[in-house]
């Protein structure tokens, strides 16, 4: 299988040489499949050989990482492309438009996506060294960041384990940890930061979108909806029509 990323020159950019090492682990693992549910909990790989018809789908809390290919999500009218230089952050559930760009059988698109466990990104949070600029007002659940040499260390072994699933139990969430302590420590951690603090209105926003993908077949009471998310008052007036979803 041959792997590009972002040059096929030899580099001595260790972030390169990571890139490479990951697209090849995820190969190794996939074969032929297209999707593969890993033995370490919330860790998903996907591989595609050709580019794919826009999809519509909800991405919720996690971190994507394409060593090899490259993707575009659609978010209302704001578009994110991510490619080997450039992890996809998504801090809340959103409902996407998403399609693999750049794929073929020689090249084929090859993607990790971890799933982030809030109560984890709280714990990681909690400590002293861990420090997270303030989020730019108005910005979006969803963002790209760079994936630095460290935060693709720690991609890379995390898959290592799943050739040794007896250390997983022990050394998953360590790794895991890491990762989000490598996100949070970003330009982009912010956002993750302001969806997992309890009480912001980032995670009244969450909530509400969480209650609406579990009831969106019920009547929708648009007070109760506003007081789950705490935006108003307890509910006085009752709108019967089913929620358009």
């Amino acid at each position: 299988m041959k792997n590009r990323n972002v040059d096929a020159a030899p580099s001595r950019d260790p972030a390169h040489a990571l890139r490479l090492e990951l697209a090849c682990k995820i190969a190794c693992f996939m074969g032929s499949e297209e999707n593969r549910i890993t033995a370490i909990p919330s860790l998903m790989l996907a591989r595609r050989t050709a580019p794919t018809a826009p999809c519509a789908m909800t991405y919720q809390p996690s971190v994507t990482v394409i060593p090899q290919g490259r993707k575009r999500v659609d978010l209302g009218r704001t578009s994110f492309l991510y490619d080997a230089s450039r992890f996809l952050l998504t801090a809340i559930d959103l409902p996407v438009i998403s399609r693999v760009i750049e794929a073929s059988e020689e090249v084929p698109c090859l993607a990790m996506s971890l799933k982030l466990d809030m109560p984890t990104v709280r714990e990681v949070l909690s400590r002293e060294e861990t420090q997270v600029v303030e989020a730019p007002s108005g910005s979006p659940g969803m963002a790209t960041g760079e994936t630095t040499a460290e935060f693709l260390s720690a991609c890379c072994r995390l898959l290592d384990l799943l050739n040794t699933p007896e250390d997983i139990p022990f050394l998953a969430g360590l790794i895991q940890r890491e990762i989000i302590y490598r996100i949070l420590r970003s330009a982009e951690g912010a956002r993750l930061r302001a969806i997992a603090t309890l009480g912001e209105q980032s995670h009244s926003t969450a909530k509400a979108i969480a209650w609406i993908r579990t009831n969106y077949a019920k009547p929708l009471r648009v007070e109760e909806l506003a007081q789950i998310a705490a935006w108003v008052s307890p509910p006085c007036t009752i709108i019967s029509e089913p929620l358009p979803l």
